[in-house]
């Protein structure tokens, strides 16, 4: 829906919807959720004239740097954030063990910069996701001192490269109270379309 809707759901906006997930029992917040989209669908989508984006990395945060994406006419369409969508990619397996269940599910999870995996299919999985919702770019919002999506980073600039998507890469930090770079960068990669 958010791809679809691009014009009317800004990054901010989609980021409070799932991490309302966090602090709500999933039952109601699934259920919430329905009618959001049904209110959203209900209305004919305006045309989006900005560029479409896919998130990667921990998180997107705090709400200052998503209003950067949406003052630069940029739209969060998909992500693969592990704040966001990547805690409900994948279901559990159903298991008389729940821990197992849980282990098991873990252990099968793919593209996850702290779950290891040789084969590292992020990137893969990145430009598949682009070609599903239609995205123009991916910005890699990298957690300052995490060397796990530092490592991961690679491999997704690679398969974008290739693939001769645009990509950014972009610092963030839960403590930030400055976002000038962030901001710099994002502006400058609205120049680069």
């Amino acid at each position: 829906v958010a791809a679809e809707y691009a014009a009317t759901i800004k990054p901010s906006d989609r980021h409070a919807v799932l991490k309302a997930r966090w602090f709500m029992e999933k039952s109601k917040h699934t259920a919430l959720v329905k009618e959001l989209i049904a209110a959203i669908k209900s209305e004919p989508a305006k045309a989006f004239t900005g560029k479409k984006v896919i998130v990667t990395g921990i998180m997107v945060e705090p709400y200052d740097v998503l209003d950067i994406f949406d003052e630069n006419g940029f739209a969060i369409v998909a992500d693969d954030l592990a704040q966001e969508t990547r805690n409900f990619r994948q279901d559990v397996p159903a298991d008389a063990d729940p821990l197992m269940a849980l282990a098991k599910a873990w252990n099968e999870f793919d593209g996850c910069s702290l779950a290891t995996d040789a084969a590292k299919p992020k990137g893969q999985m990145i430009i598949d996701a682009v070609n599903k919702y239609g995205a123009d770019a991916v910005v890699v919002c990298m957690m300052k001192f995490c060397d796990p999506e530092e490592f991961d980073y690679v491999p997704i600039k690679r398969a974008c490269d290739a693939a001769g998507l645009m990509n950014l890469n972009i610092e963030v930090d839960r403590q930030m109270v400055n976002y000038e770079q962030a901001n710099t960068m994002i502006q400058a990669f609205k120049e680069m379309f």
